[in-house]
């Protein structure tokens, strides 16, 4: 999600600040210390103008 992120010119709390969740939260997600809700997956995607599946596909393919 970072790299989504970083192209979409988001900082980390501005990304945490669309999807209702703390800039923290956000890293967690990132470095893969946590795991997202669908629900948050969904407004994080939406915030990055992405569809749901290539926001998750990219992240399992970052974890592989």
């Amino acid at each position: 999600m970072r790299d989504q992120r970083r192209l979409a010119g988001l900082s980390a709390a501005e990304l945490a600040a669309r999807i209702g969740r703390t800039t923290w939260c956000v890293y967690g997600i990132e470095t893969g210390r946590m795991q997202p809700s669908l629900a948050v997956a969904a407004a994080a995607a939406d915030a990055l103008a992405l569809p749901l599946e290539s926001l998750l596909l990219d992240d399992l393919n970052e974890a592989a």
